[in-house]
């Protein structure tokens, strides 16, 4: 039931770290969803990422922290370092002044700790293999048509569609929003292991990053600190957004510790980064369907908050559409609590992409900077991302 009474059929598109987030997130309060995921199987796949406090607080809140525990490595710091020479710039706290921790895992590990609480929640069900092909409004709010990989159609009725359903979102596309578009960059994600990565894992203390004109890399363990999660980032024109190279040379100079890593990376896969329009309307005109997450706003990497975005707006939602039986007024709610906080975390990757890239002799003077602010003074400055609670959104 909804708070203000009355039943509800929600349609969740999307299977991923958002879908699953929100499915959660509305059974915590009571409300039933159903999950329709296009992937015949539910495989978790993926490369590393980093939860930070504001994302963990939600993943507490819904009983997930200590099932994480297992797979994930805290962070105290992100240590910047000059990419060819390796010299420390600065260590920047990551921690949150609320006490909450911040992890580095595989997604693959989060992926399969949200499917295993979905899976037992009474209140979700999950529907794989349903591609969504139509969107048809309604006299009841929406109807979603999906087809299985055998042909098979399937409908539902819903009187809310959360399009959970990644940068490239078909629920996008149906609407006739504009695409997702490159970016001018290429991050390049591998898994090391063995005793290089044990070795690296042991001495580097949780998150490192290398930064030069143009690229940057950045390295983390996961899976427990059996594994390190390895990500180089670089310029690239749009005829490279498919990538050619299996290992990117731009990085053949710089720091030994560095191109160690890279000598004992597995196979290197390419992603071009993609961003949605700045523009897009996350509230489609007939009112009872949202973006939420890549789909909506897709944050570059570079503050490493885009699957802390997708966590904080599922478990938003959720509340917004629990305190309110109205969904229009909810859904307008929700859009207007999150643009603002998210323009601002965009805003702050588009600054660390600016940063992270300086030529000399601008990164001389980054350097500079970098090494005269104490931590405390660093840690004030990112206080606004980190300590963020679902009450500063209320």
């Amino acid at each position: 039931m909804l708070g203000g009474g009355g039943d509800r059929t929600i349609v969740i598109v999307g299977a991923g770290i958002a879908g699953l987030t929100t499915a959660l997130a509305l059974a915590r309060h009571g409300i039933s969803s159903t999950i329709f995921e296009r992937a015949e199987t539910l495989n978790e796949v993926g490369a590393g990422l980093q939860i930070p406090p504001n994302a963990l607080r939600v993943l507490t809140r819904l009983g997930l922290t200590e099932r994480l525990r297992p797979y994930a490595v805290s962070a105290i710091s992100v240590t910047l370092r000059a990419g060819k020479s390796g010299r420390k710039l600065a260590a920047v706290p990551v921690g949150s002044g609320l006490d909450a921790p911040y992890f580095s895992m595989h997604r693959a590990d989060l992926q399969s700790v949200l499917l295993d609480a979905v899976r037992v929640e009474s209140l979700i069900h999950l529907e794989s293999d349903r591609e969504l092909v139509a969107l048809t409004a309604s006299s009841r709010g929406v109807d979603a048509e999906f087809v299985s990989a055998n042909g098979e159609r399937a409908h539902s009725a819903a009187d809310l569609v959360v399009a959970a359903d990644g940068v490239n979102s078909r629920v996008a596309s149906l609407n006739v929003l504009s695409p997702a578009t490159f970016a001018g960059a290429i991050a390049w994600r591998a898994r090391v292991t063995g005793k290089v990565a044990l070795d690296f894992n042991a001495r580097s203390g949780g998150i490192t990053a290398w930064l030069g004109p143009a690229r940057h890399a950045v390295a983390y363990p996961i899976r427990f600190g059996n594994e390190t999660n390895l990500v180089l980032v670089e310029k690239a024109g749009a005829e490279h957004a498919a990538g050619g190279e299996t290992v990117p040379r731009g990085f053949s100079n710089w720091d030994a510790v560095l191109r160690r890593l890279i000598d004992e990376a597995g196979a290197f896969t390419p992603w071009p980064l993609l961003t949605a329009p700045a523009e897009r309307p996350w509230v489609m005109a007939d009112r009872r369907t949202v973006l939420i997450g890549d789909a909506a706003h897709a944050i570059l990497p570079y503050a490493a908050q885009g699957a802390a975005m997708a966590i904080e707006d599922g478990f938003v939602l959720a509340r917004t559409i629990y305190d309110d039986p109205d969904i229009n007024a909810a859904l307008g709610l929700f859009e207007a609590q999150r643009r603002e906080r998210v323009a601002r975390v965009a805003a702050r990757a588009r600054f660390h992409r600016f940063v992270y890239h300086l030529p000399p002799p601008l990164s001389l003077g980054r350097d500079l900077v970098m090494a005269a602010m104490p931590p405390s003074r660093l840690q004030k400055s990112l206080a606004w991302l980190y300590d963020w609670d679902l009450a500063d959104s209320a």
